[in-house]
C-alpha cells in the first residue's frame, strides 16, 4: 500500500453521516459513529473485517458487513481526501460523497483507548463465561455424578475453604462426596465478575432439610482454588413474610 493507513484514524465526513475509522490491519478496522443521521446510533462502535483492495496509487476499494447486516462499500481516495460511499441498511441503498481527514492527537488517542477498553471488556466477558462453565461442569460431575476425579480436573491445591464446617484442602470433599445420599444441587442463577463465580442454588442432602445456598468460587488459571458459601433453610413461598419465593 502506498498510503500507510494501518494504525491511523480518519474521519469520514459524509454530511449528515460522520464516522471515525481506524485501520487496525489490512483486513480489520474499527469505527465510531460520530453522527449517525438515523442510520446508526451516535456513539455506536464496532470492529469489522475488511475487504481492502488498492485500485491505483492512493485509491482503495474498501468494503465490509456490520453486525446489523448493513453493508458498506467505499472508494477511498487518500490522495485527494475524497470518499464515495454506498451503504445498504435493511435493503435500502444510501449513496454519499464526502471527505477524508486524518485524526491526530487526543481524539486518536481516545479512539485507541476505547478500542483497548472494548477488547479488555470482551476478554473479561469471555473469561467470566469460561469460569462459569467450569464451575457448573465441576459441580455437576462431582456432586451429581459423584465423580471424585473431577477434583483433579477442575480444582487445585492449595484450596482455601471459608465454609465454617469444612477445613482447607480437597481431602474432605474427596472423602465425603461418595457417601452423600439423596444429594442434589440445582443452580437457579449464576453471576461472574473477574475471577469469581457466584451460584444461587437449591440443595438437598447437604443439611437436614432442603437449603438455599449461595456459593462463591474463586478461580486461578481455570481451576477452583477458593470457596465461600451462605446457607439458609428453604422456606416455602407461602411462609415468607413477603410471599415471594427465596429463589
Amino acid at each position: 500500500m502506498t498510503v500507510r493507513m494501518i494504525g491511523r484514524t480518519y474521519r469520514f465526513d459524509m454530511g449528515w453521516l460522520k464516522v471515525r475509522f481506524t485501520f487496525e490491519s489490512a483486513s480489520q478496522g474499527s469505527f465510531v459513529v460520530e453522527e449517525g443521521g438515523g442510520l446508526a446510533p451516535n456513539g455506536h462502535a464496532e470492529t469489522v473485517t475488511l475487504d481492502l483492495k488498492e485500485i491505483r496509487d492512493g485509491v482503495y476499494l474498501n468494503s465490509w458487513t456490520e453486525a446489523s447486516g448493513a453493508t458498506v462499500t467505499h472508494v477511498e481516495d487518500f490522495a485527494n481526501a475524497t470518499l464515495h460511499s454506498n451503504v445498504t441498511v435493511d435493503g435500502t441503498l444510501y449513496t454519499f460523497v464526502g471527505t477524508i481527514t486524518e485524526v491526530t492527537g487526543a481524539v486518536a488517542e481516545a479512539d485507541a483507548a476505547d478500542r483497548a477498553g472494548r477488547a479488555e471488556r470482551a476478554e473479561q466477558a469471555e473469561r467470566a463465561r469460561r469460569n462459569t462453565e467450569t464451575v457448573l461442569t465441576a459441580m455437576r460431575e462431582l456432586f451429581a455424578e459423584k465423580d471424585v476425579t473431577a477434583l483433579d480436573r477442575y480444582w487445585a491445591e492449595p484450596y482455601v475453604q471459608h465454609s465454617p464446617q469444612m477445613p482447607d484442602g480437597l481431602g474432605t470433599l474427596r472423602s465425603a462426596v461418595p457417601g452423600l445420599e439423596g444429594f442434589t444441587w440445582e443452580p437457579q442463577r449464576t453471576a461472574a465478575e473477574g475471577d469469581l463465580v457466584f451460584t444461587h442454588s437449591i440443595v438437598h442432602g447437604w443439611t437436614a432439610g432442603p437449603a438455599v445456598i449461595v456459593d462463591v468460587f474463586r478461580l486461578e488459571d481455570g481451576r477452583i482454588v477458593e470457596h465461600w458459601d451462605v446457607v439458609q433453610d428453604l422456606v416455602p413461598a407461602g411462609s415468607t413474610v413477603s410471599g415471594h419465593p427465596m429463589v
